[in-house]
């Protein structure tokens, strides 16, 4: 998967070599290197959840970094929320996207084929699209699970029958395609599945009813609590 900078970067600063020098030394996959309103602390998107570190490499934080001038905004959630909406959008082409006419919403699942819990939500997908949510599939592994297994599953022609999904996985290239999104479901740290998406980019960790779902799908615009942005 591309390295994503949202950035130009200044002079001496090289987003590739740091992405290497992160990887090489702490042995974690980089994503992403944006800029953050600190000069010369770079957020990265990682395998293992955000880091900062200075422009060389030679400094690596992990936490999270308010912006007490304004509320203090948790300028790391905010970060991880434009993450995922980056990385969802460089999908281009969307594949088992269970179509809801008329849409009121759009979410993303991640999800397993093996999990209980993971079953019960591709059950109900139908009752989220009866009532307007549009729903895009893409796979993520359980923690024990097996790349071939997973492969055999998501690559066959026959899964999703029961669903009006817009496209399936293509029988040429499956398994290309099914590597892109698992790296995905990696570098947004899907590891509670299933796991939401959500339009702002907000992540819904574990198995969410439908009236749960479209609760907070509703109320994703309502003005938060100020004194709750840190947490």
């Amino acid at each position: 998967m591309m390295l994503l900078c949202t950035f130009a970067a200044s002079a001496g600063m090289d987003p590739q070599l740091l992405k290497q020098r992160i990887e090489q030394r702490l042995g974690v996959q980089v994503y992403l290197v944006d800029a953050t309103p600190m000069p010369g602390l770079f957020m990265l998107g990682t395998s293992q959840g955000p880091l900062y570190a200075d422009a060389k490499g030679d400094y690596v934080l992990q936490g999270i970094m308010l912006d007490l001038g304004h509320d203090m905004k948790n300028l790391t959630m905010l970060g991880q929320r434009q993450q995922r909406q980056r990385a969802l959008a460089q999908i281009g082409e969307r594949r088992m996207q269970l179509k809801a006419e008329p849409e009121r919403h759009s979410v993303t699942l991640f999800t397993d084929l093996t999990c209980r819990n993971c079953r019960t939500a591709l059950d109900e997908l139908p009752i989220l699209q009866a009532q307007g949510v549009s729903v895009q599939l893409l796979p993520a592994l359980g923690t024990f699970a097996d790349v071939a297994e997973a492969q055999a599953l998501w690559c066959d022609p026959g899964l999703f029958s029961e669903l009006e999904l817009s496209d399936r996985l293509p029988a040429t290239g499956c398994n290309e395609i099914l590597a892109h999104h698992i790296g995905l479901s990696q570098w947004l740290g899907i590891k509670a599945l299933p796991s939401w998406v959500l339009p702002n980019g907000d992540l819904v960790r574990g198995y969410q009813s439908p009236e749960q779902l479209l609760k907070i799908l509703d109320h994703i615009n309502a003005p938060a609590n100020p004194s709750s942005s840190a947490s």
